[in-house]
């Protein structure tokens, strides 16, 4: 949580203006909690539609395998977010002020 949860709030944070650091804080902890609730329900869909398509299976064995396909899918987004973060955020330029 701490290696995604502060650069994130850091990144956020950087580019706002000193009068605008609280819409910023406000907002990105707004998507954070918004993104939070959308992915939790989303995983919890992968393991109700997972284990309901294994019909006559064992209980315990049908969550089971609802669950590593959620952690599954969820990796994958994440690894694919890691990616995207890598190629996509640039360093500030020099001399530009970042409000730390």
């Amino acid at each position: 949580m701490s290696l995604a949860y502060i650069p994130a709030t850091m990144s956020a944070m950087s580019g706002a203006k000193p009068e605008e650091a609280g819409l910023a804080s406000g907002l990105a902890n707004t998507s954070y909690q918004i993104g939070s609730a959308i992915s939790l329900a989303i995983m919890v869909a992968i393991v109700a539609s997972s284990t309901a398509s294994q019909v006559g299976a064992d209980q315990v064995t049908a969550l089971i395998e609802g669950f590593q396909q959620a952690f599954l899918w969820s990796g994958i987004i994440a690894f694919a977010g890691a990616i995207l973060a890598i190629l996509l955020i640039r360093s500030p330029k020099p001399g530009i002020q970042t409000g730390l």
